[in-house]
């Protein structure tokens, strides 16, 4: 089987995915991914060497930045419903789709897997006549945001004269048992036990190999809201609050943390963009804005979080994490001190943390999940025929 997956060129919405494409290699089938080209040395280096990569659209903060200028908001600055809406799912279709389409005609795919928030696969599977499968990475999304969502793409799709092709099933990667109560998940779902990603052939080893004699936390605020200010803030309130800890964090962007004095009893630790499983061996703690990938890959390790939200989904990603009990959410850099000493000291959090990875690990693997799809795109094949 050819499959094609398509995402935003952003690590976060391609890492999730990355699972079910190197099961799908190692089982014998061809794998595509339509992304910016921007993306491609990190698909390779971090996905598999043998995904091919079919460009199509810009760079995704580059893309922001232009409706930023053009519209006086972008979902970078401005995450409303509306403004996420009209990005994924008009501006980013306006610019890749013509792209997308000519390069998987290209390629003859069988089946289109698109992320939650890609709206080029749509139109790659319409336009192919192909099944069209959905991957998810997170949560069910607020209904607002589901609504505009919705609303913009008929609206896109409509102006184009285009008939969006039904989901013939979502894979799903976020645990059913963490969703809110009442949480309807509508349509076809296969379920997938997530991981924290890791990288081509690599051990999940630790960061470092030293003898620990204190806490070990991993701050990281992902490739979009990392910068200086926001990490000197959060050293500075693990400072105040007087931890004796040691803060591995991630360098993006040419940022690095630093501590706030020579005699700080914080340590700070930076390290280049690693996989998040190498990171996760051998921490107490994670600290992050609350991507969907890296609470999920914390819940996944069983490491209890302190989620500060700034935007997307961090907000329904801590929400979701904060009732099973193993995060506690600020809303700002300085409250992080006290929110770490509470991560690191009470033991509730540390057990529930344990208790979701252990129902992780009883979820379906990645090749029980490539075989349900395979059997997805057989049977929507046959009744094309």
């Amino acid at each position: 089987m050819r499959i094609v997956f398509t995402a935003n060129p952003l690590p976060g919405h391609i890492v999730p995915m990355v699972p079910l494409m190197r099961a799908a290699l190692a089982a014998g089938h061809r794998v595509a991914l339509v992304t910016g080209a921007d993306a491609a040395d990190f698909v390779h280096a971090q996905g598999s060497p043998d995904i091919e990569v079919l460009p199509a659209g810009p760079p995704t903060l580059v893309a922001m930045a232009d409706m930023q200028r053009e519209t006086g908001t972008s979902p970078a600055t401005a995450p409303r419903p509306d403004t996420v809406a009209e990005y994924f799912a008009v501006r980013r279709v306006a610019a890749a789709v013509d792209d997308a389409v000519e390069a998987a005609r290209a390629w003859h795919p069988d089946v289109v897997i698109s992320e939650s928030l890609d709206h080029v696969g749509p139109y790659v599977a319409a336009a192919l006549d192909v099944p069209f499968l959905r991957h998810g990475f997170g949560p069910e999304r607020p209904e607002p945001v589901l609504a505009a969502m919705a609303a913009a793409s008929a609206r896109s799709a409509a102006a184009r004269g285009v008939e969006l092709p039904p989901v013939a099933a979502w894979i799903d990667v976020y645990p059913a048992f963490l969703e809110a109560a009442g949480t309807v998940r509508e349509g076809r779902r296969i379920a997938l036990r997530p991981s924290a990603h890791g990288a081509v052939g690599a051990s999940d080893a630790p960061v470092s190999a030293a003898p620990r004699t204190r806490p070990r936390v991993l701050v990281t605020m992902g490739t979009v809201f990392t910068d200086q200010a926001l990490l000197d803030r959060t050293v500075a309130s693990s400072e105040r609050e007087g931890l004796a800890v040691d803060l591995v964090t991630t360098a993006v962007n040419g940022v690095q943390a630093r501590a706030g004095s020579p005699d700080s009893a914080v340590r700070v630790v930076n390290v280049p963009f690693r996989p998040l499983a190498e990171l996760l061996a051998d921490v107490d703690a994670v600290v992050t804005v609350g991507g969907a990938g890296t609470v999920l890959g914390a819940l996944v390790a069983g490491v209890p979080l302190v989620v500060m939200p700034l935007g997307a989904d961090h907000s329904v990603n801590a929400l979701r994490a904060t009732a099973a009990g193993a995060a506690v959410t600020v809303d700002s850099p300085e409250a992080v001190g006290p929110a770490l000493r509470r991560v690191l000291e009470d033991e509730d959090l540390r057990r529930s943390a344990r208790d979701v990875a252990d129902r992780i690990r009883a979820l379906p693997s990645v090749e029980s999940a490539l075989a349900e799809v395979e059997q997805v795109v057989a049977a929507a094949t046959r009744e094309r025929v």
